[in-house]
């Protein structure tokens, strides 16, 4: 866990980072025509945008163009944004386009689905066809834990963990404080560990990066080792 100067110096970094792509977004708000602003916010938000849809939608594809058409409603509306925080800003943008998404089936009579998929990556591009089938089993338990959840508590892990938003972004988005977010998310983990079976090393895998109140380390969702076959099977009932 950092020490409190640590943590301390990234809070102000990252504070430091968002003001400054604030005011690009207030530049490119004064001259909606200046390319190079728009550039700048595509370039560092279109990342979290994407996978923030993944867990809307499953399908990276349409994550893909549900992201597109967020950054063209970013680029039409530009010239309405007055301050007060681009990634409230776009990410309403992003959920709003998410609902129209669904909007024509539930005029049909469909029901946007209460289930969200989350996308773990693969840890290494060396593993055989039948590892790649274990961990896709994995994540798939994993989800069935997730879903459980309660939806601010889910809205955060989806951002912090997917997005990869800082707390700081996680808190302007969800219109709460720093500390919040922080209770938010040591709550949802903790939540998984009840939801798993004890004796799982897949419980281990979830909180091995569980922050401890006030750190800020989040799951390496891409970095951890391939469990075994018997705790997928044990961990998916």
């Amino acid at each position: 866990m950092p020490d409190a100067r640590s943590t301390s110096t990234s809070v102000l970094c990252e504070q430091g980072a968002d003001r400054e792509l604030n005011e690009v977004a207030l530049s490119a708000a004064a001259d909606p025509k200046a390319q190079a602003d728009i550039a700048e916010l595509f370039q560092r938000m279109w990342d979290p945008i994407q996978r923030y849809m993944e867990t809307k939608v499953g399908s990276p594809a349409t994550a893909e163009d549900l992201a597109q058409d967020t950054f063209m409603k970013v680029v039409e509306n530009i010239g309405n944004y007055q301050g007060g925080g681009i990634w409230a800003w776009v990410f309403a943008i992003a959920r709003n386009v998410c609902n129209d998404h669904y909007r024509p089936m539930r005029n049909r009579g469909y029901e946007q689905p209460a289930a969200e998929i989350w996308k773990f990556d693969v840890p290494s591009p060396e593993l055989g066809p039948e590892e790649v089938a274990q961990w896709n089993e994995l994540g798939h338990a994993i989800n069935l834990k997730i879903n459980k959840l309660r939806p601010d508590q889910r809205e955060v892990l989806r951002l912090r963990l997917w997005a990869g938003l800082t707390p700081a972004q996680t808190a302007e988005v969800m219109g709460k404080n720093v500390g919040t977010i922080r209770v938010l998310q040591y709550r949802a983990l903790k939540s998984l560990r009840t939801l798993l079976p004890e004796s799982s090393t897949l419980a281990t895998y979830l909180l091995s990066a569980s922050p401890g109140g006030a750190d800020e380390d989040v799951i390496p969702t891409s970095c951890v080792e391939l469990r075994e076959r018997t705790d997928v099977a044990g961990a998916s009932g």
